[in-house]
């Protein structure tokens, strides 16, 4: 079994706008300290024409209830594996973060709408650990929800200063 998540953010921004600032090399590494997290080591970052392909390590710390920290420590250690490539008038992505006994699927699209782009991103949280996996789960999707909005807020600022 596994639990789901769907979040789905508008940017008054082209497809191409977001995927250059994906591309930037500065910004994983604005992001992840505006982030709060504890450390982080961009493995590789490789513009393609028309995607990205990156791997990044991060430590961040686990806003998660005792139970779940109990299982996967006060920090997560994540490795996190991203590929994008055009897609008509937007881009596709399918991203792997893994942490643990936990894996965590993204497929994302980036197209145009309403004069800027939707940026949809669909999450398939796995956490294999017998009886508590569904719990584990859940904490990871509330934790998550909140991590988007604060990328989603993050990534606003720097499309409209760069």
């Amino acid at each position: 079994m596994s639990t789901k998540l769907s979040n789905t953010d508008h940017y008054d921004a082209s497809p191409e706008q977001i995927m250059a600032m994906l591309q930037d090399p500065d910004y994983a590494p604005a992001k992840y300290t505006e982030l709060g997290d504890v450390s982080f080591n961009v493995v590789s970052l490789e513009a393609t024409d028309g995607g990205l392909n990156s791997v990044i390590d991060r430590e961040v710390n686990s806003n998660l209830p005792d139970m779940a920290k109990k299982v996967l420590g006060a920090t997560s250690k994540m490795h996190t594996e991203d590929v994008w490539r055009a897609d008509g008038d937007g881009f596709v992505g399918n991203m792997v973060i893994t942490s643990g006994p936990a894996t965590i699927t993204v497929n994302s699209t980036i197209n145009p709408a309403g004069g800027g782009s939707d940026w949809t991103a669909n999450f398939d949280i796995k956490v294999g650990i017998p009886m508590m996996g569904g719990k584990i789960e859940k904490a990871i999707k509330e934790e998550t929800e909140g991590s988007l909005k604060r990328e989603f807020e993050f990534n606003k600022g720097w499309l409209a200063s760069h």
